[in-house]
């Protein structure tokens, strides 16, 4: 059968599928029109009804189309000429991975997942061109089918002239939009790079994408030719576009992987055994090891009744001297999380960590989405944090608590998700961590982010004979044998995660309550007194919160028991221990942790205050000598340290130096 005789019976078939199945919803669309322009057809019904038009839509889908749209005018005789209704196909049989999209499928009608990546400005695309002769102003209409070249009548079919001038104005224009997908990073293994796809959208189909959605898009696969380097480049034409509201499948899930999982929860080792198979290359660091394990499985979301959304996922900040594996742990998660981005906050450019307007091919606007929002519902590592670019700065602590980036840029308003689990690392500015100075002062990191991360660990590089003896065994078997021990295999343990992540959602009994009330309760008492640091705030307590949900979903649990609470508050403490504790009091000081001055450090500061007011008295000009006698008498100061505090109050405009040697207060 030819062409021809193939689209005459397409149109039959499409007038009698529309009249019998469809009859409903072609009259409501009418009546909608044209706020509504488009039907839906469910790619199985018209399977159902008949199977050759149905395998004819996949291998010819332009012909398909155009008589399934010439067929729906038939059905309404007062239907107007000039109404056009897009006839749009779910649910269509051919899925294909982007990867999979090559040559053999061009001009075929297809459909495959992904994230949106890029979205371009909106411009008019004109479809029908009004051309007038210029010898006896007859008007010509030339359909247009691309969108960089008019193509001109050949000559006047009433005089037979070859001179035409285009009525801008007076021809027809169609809305289009390119956008650019990626495909879902669970697809991807090896951290091998993701396969993109330009996307080309018309009329009804613009302005309904934005970066980082999940959709499923069905359309016609086809190519063009590069202007500038004579390549052909493949995209779809979209016909339809599904949001993907719920997660992506994360991973392929057999009858037999289950029974393994759940097999593997009844072991009572299981928590041992993840800790363990988190970057098993790695000698030691057990705490972050165990933090990390349970990150990738995360906490429950919580929606309250207002709509604020809690995040149930896990921030974490590994801060250490160079040569500890820090880059090594975070690729080795990204490699293990079922969905993953890695990065560096150095290497980023153009959207960096969370989102940019960047200009496109033509001189529009682009929005285009960063690390954070690509990696919405899964894992982000961000390795270098401490070198971002200033512009990711003031977006984080935003992507980081509301998890979520706004941009206004360009013309551009726009509210992107970024709800994932960031685990980051980041270098001392002096290349070694020095316990006795506060985070902020050897992290070039502002205090606003410093406290959006539930757990800060510091890895120092401190000789050991015992630990480096066995550093060293381990790092010489690695090299000599090239293998890696594993309690759970990298890729059960990747579907045993994508499994408790979908599945499991655990929720805190009265017991697990109790103990983390008492937890909070109890530390805070010993900052009661007048004048003590504050040891933890309420942004700690739902940190520990969020780490007992982790351990119960680590073990498949529906609930979150006492052990998981204690097993939470034991790793909350050593990490507030080892990073927020004063050594001048020996106490743990939440300001240490968070960027923000000490309370010991605002204490001397107090005093030292109080020691040059007092001795203005007797001096106008106070002598930095006799200050730090008095100092050294009264309060036990030594010189360093006054030093340093006199540095803080001159850089804050509390005190300055009239002359070399002496101090003043500015007035009050």
């Amino acid at each position: 059968m030819n062409s021809t005789n193939k689209t005459k019976t397409s149109l039959a078939k499409f007038e009698e599928f529309f009249s019998t199945i469809y009859k409903d919803d072609v009259f409501e669309i009418l009546e909608k029109y044209p706020d509504e322009r488009s039907l839906t057809v469910n790619y199985e019904d018209l399977e159902m009804f008949d199977p050759d038009l149905a395998d004819l839509l996949i291998t010819k889908p332009d012909e398909v189309i155009a008589a399934s749209q010439k067929a729906i005018k038939n059905i309404d005789p007062l239907m107007k000429e000039d109404m056009e209704l897009n006839i749009r196909f779910e649910n269509l049989t051919n899925n294909i991975p982007l990867s999979d999209l090559l040559s053999k499928y061009i001009g075929n009608f297809v459909s495959a997942d992904g994230i949106i990546r890029k979205t371009d400005e909106i411009r008019p695309r004109i479809e029908t061109a009004k051309f007038e002769c210029r010898s006896c102003m007859r008007i010509h209409e030339v359909e247009q089918h691309s969108g960089n070249h008019i193509t001109d009548p050949s000559l006047c079919s009433e005089c037979g002239g070859r001179s035409f001038r285009l009525l801008q104005e007076e021809s027809i224009y169609i809305d289009t939009q390119n956008a650019r997908m990626q495909e879902p990073l669970e697809n991807l293994s090896g951290g091998t790079e993701p396969k993109q796809m330009l996307l080309v959208l018309e009329d009804d189909l613009v302005d309904e994408l934005n970066p980082g959605d999940k959709v499923r898009i069905t359309g016609t696969l086809k190519t063009f030719r590069e202007e500038r380097s004579g390549k052909f480049k493949n995209y779809i034409y979209v016909n339809h576009i599904e949001p993907l509201e719920q997660e992506f499948e994360e991973l392929e899930l057999s009858e037999e992987d289950e029974e393994r999982i759940l097999e593997l929860s009844r072991d009572p080792h299981i928590h041992d055994k993840i800790i363990n198979s988190t970057a098993p290359s790695i000698k030691g660091h057990r705490d972050v090891k165990e933090a990390i394990a349970l990150q990738l499985f995360g906490g429950t979301v919580q929606q309250l009744e207002d709509g604020t959304r809690l995040r149930g996922d896990l921030h974490i900040l590994i801060v250490g001297d160079p040569g500890i594996g820090k880059s090594q742990i975070l690729k080795y998660v990204s490699k293990l999380a079922p969905r993953s981005v890695y990065t560096s906050g150095k290497g980023t450019s153009g959207a960096g960590l969370t989102a940019a307007a960047v200009r496109d091919e033509l001189g529009g606007w682009s929005l285009e989405a960063g690390a954070l929002v690509l990696g919405d519902q899964g894992n982000v590592c961000v390795d270098e944090l401490d070198k971002m670019r200033s512009e990711d700065r003031s977006a984080l602590h935003e992507a980081l608590e509301q998890q979520t980036v706004s941009i206004a840029k360009a013309g551009i308003m726009a509210t992107l998700n970024t709800r994932c689990s960031v685990l980051a690392a980041a270098n001392p500015k002096f290349g070694t961590f020095d316990q006795y100075k506060t985070l902020a002062n050897q992290i070039d990191l502002p205090s606003p982010i410093l406290s959006r991360f539930d757990l800060i660990f510091v890895i120092e590089d401190k000789p050991n004979v015992e630990k480096d003896r066995e550093l060293a065994q381990h790092i010489l078997k690695t090299h000599q044998f090239s293998n890696i021990e594993y309690d759970i295999e990298p890729e059960l343990l990747r579907k045993y995660i994508a499994y408790a992540r979908k599945n499991v959602h655990p929720v805190l009994t009265d017991e697990a309550n109790k103990v983390l009330e008492e937890f909070y309760v109890s530390v805070r008492t010993g900052g009661m007194e007048e004048g003590t640091p504050v040891p933890i705030t309420p942004r700690q307590l739902e940190a520990t919160i969020r780490l007992a949900e982790a351990s119960a979903k680590l073990q498949l649990k529906n609930e979150v028991e006492a052990s998981d609470a204690h097993r939470a508050i034991n790793l909350q403490r050593r990490c507030l221990e080892k990073i927020g504790m004063d050594p001048d009091t020996g106490k743990i000081d939440i300001a240490r942790v968070e960027g923000r001055t000490p309370t010991s450090e605002r204490d001397k500061m107090r005093v030292v205050q109080e020691a040059i007011k007092a001795l203005e008295e007797e001096f106008v000009e106070v002598p930095v000598n006799i200050l730090k006698d008095h100092l050294a008498e009264n309060h036990e100061m030594s010189e360093e340290k006054t030093d340093e505090i006199l540095r803080i109050l001159r850089s804050k405009g509390i005190i300055y130096e009239p002359h070399h040697g002496v101090v003043k207060r500015l007035e009050d």
